[in-house]
């Protein structure tokens, strides 16, 4: 096989649809490994339309991936900011055994065990590759674990970090909300004698990689919600007798203490859409309520800093759909789709029902912003799940189980009894959608009883990443890392 020309390997790599034969045939010597791998731009298409970069799950498994394989480009950086993979400096092929490797070892339960490190207080340096944080009720019960490269070519370990609270009396204070991103920590505390819904709480903010330096004062007299995605922090500020709310963006990434300002009262606030220098909100007016439906008032709201002005509305979009305010629920698909849902009741008919699951489209064009529905349906239901990567929508039914819908058209797909397994619906890491029948074939009900981690069990102690797992035991840390 050495033999043959490699432009003959090359042809066989793209005309090949069959991604494990290919692997196999890599797997046969160096020479044709460096065949197979030479095709960048074809194994990352490949990867991209596989593994979709609008699923979080799959963006922030990639992000891991480049930064562990690129570390030493990162050790070269003054400072060490998100790497985004180029054709130039990944090896796509590798990148794509990886991640169905990653996969494979979840649903096999496959991992190896660390127990954290811990830090002494100061600067740790190294390339901080991922965190997970877990927050309790009080300051002393937050837990920052860190995997990171302390030096070029050696392996990963993880790290267990204090947050630094100087300047900050803790004595007492309580948790009353966390958020936090790839990057960031922000932090709503409180002094315990405060009454529910008190306007007392104060708000900070660390970066990821900073941990040991003080927070970052964001506001005191606090009273809403906060939603943070990347670098973005919006915050819905509510206030006492009446007075409407306010809506505050604060860009984590830059050092100023002039937050945007949106004046306008809204029930509900979503981060719809986030880059590095503009934020897009999705605002939700009150339900207007009739006797067969009710009018709900949509807008989007694109905020960037440098723009004059910094806040414009691009469109306003109204629809029809029966829901109370307190049943209505939204659930953020990518950056340009939404669902919006409404839990049925068992006493319901679906035969009776309205509408109780619709998908709404933002569309950009030249000629503007457009957001209309997509397609609605009805179906009882207790929650929905996205599996964006899958292009389908998991739909929890009242009586404990499931039905899978395409998020297309909101048609059916067949049924897969093992589509709630902890060992996809907790990392986010599907396979692919081609091979979902197979894996159920395989997948017995003895390897159910023998590997936890093919169980749909009730809730544990653990906060989870796409490739990990951090989990206590007698309030100490522990890391269950299926990461190759």
């Amino acid at each position: 096989m050495n033999r043959v020309p490699a432009e003959i390997v090359y042809r066989i790599v793209y005309l090949s649809d069959d991604e494990a034969a290919l692997v196999a045939l890599a797997a046969t010597s160096r020479w044709l490994y460096a065949c197979v791998a030479a095709q960048r731009k074809l194994w990352r298409v490949r990867f991209e339309r596989d593994f979709s970069k609008q699923d979080e799950n799959e963006l922030r498994w990639l992000r891991h991936y480049a930064r562990t394989h690129l570390a030493h480009l990162l050790f070269a950086e003054e400072q060490q900011e998100t790497l985004l993979p180029t054709d130039e400096l990944l090896d796509w092929f590798h990148a794509y055994c990886s991640r169905r490797a990653t996969e494979y070892r979840w649903r096999h339960g496959l991992y190896t065990t660390h127990q954290p490190k811990q830090a002494t207080g100061t600067h740790i340096g190294g390339v901080r590759l991922q965190s997970v944080i877990s927050v309790g009720r009080v300051v002393q019960q937050v837990y920052a674990v860190s995997q990171r490269i302390m030096a070029p070519q050696q392996r990963p370990v993880w790290i267990a970090e204090q947050l630094c609270w100087d300047g900050v009396d803790t004595d007492g204070m309580l948790i009353t909300e966390h958020r936090y991103s790839d990057e960031y920590l922000v932090i709503a505390v409180e002094p315990p004698s405060m009454s529910v819904g008190s306007t007392n709480a104060t708000l900070y903010a660390w970066h990821l990689n900073a941990l040991h330096l003080p927070p970052r004062f964001i506001m005191s007299n606090f009273m809403g919600t906060i939603s943070l995605y990347k670098n973005w922090l919006v915050v819905c500020k509510c206030f006492m007798n009446g007075i409407p709310s306010i809506t505050l963006m604060f860009d984590l990434a830059k050092h100023t203490a002039r937050p945007g300002i949106l004046e306008v009262g809204a029930n509900w606030i979503y981060i719809q859409k986030a880059t590095e220098n503009s934020v897009r909100l999705l605002w939700r007016d009150k339900i207007k309520a009739e006797i067969s439906h009710a009018t709900i008032s949509w807008r989007l709201w694109d905020f960037t800093p440098d723009r004059a002005p910094p806040v414009q509305c691009p469109t306003v979009c109204e629809t029809q759909f029966y829901a109370a305010d307190a049943y209505l629920e939204t659930c953020r698909i990518d950056d340009n789709r939404f669902v919006m849902y409404n839990q049925t009741s068992r006493q319901h008919s679906e035969n009776t029902m309205s509408p109780n699951i619709t998908l709404m489209e933002i569309t950009e064009s030249s000629t503007g912003v457009t957001m209309k529905e997509r397609w609605s349906i009805t179906q009882e239901l207790d929650k929905i799940r996205p599996i964006v990567s899958r292009d389908m929508l998991l739909v929890d039914l009242p009586l404990k189980g499931h039905k899978l819908l395409n998020l297309s058209d909101g048609s059916p797909v067949h049924d897969i009894s093992i589509a709630t397994l902890r060992c996809w619906s907790e990392s986010g890491l599907y396979p692919l959608r081609s091979l979902w029948a197979n894996v159920a074939e395989n997948i017995t009900p003895e390897r159910l009883k023998e590997n936890t981690f093919l169980t749909s069990a009730g809730p544990r102690d653990s906060t989870v990443l796409s490739n990990a797992i951090l989990e206590f035991s007698n309030d100490m840390p522990a890391v269950s890392d299926f990461s190759i």
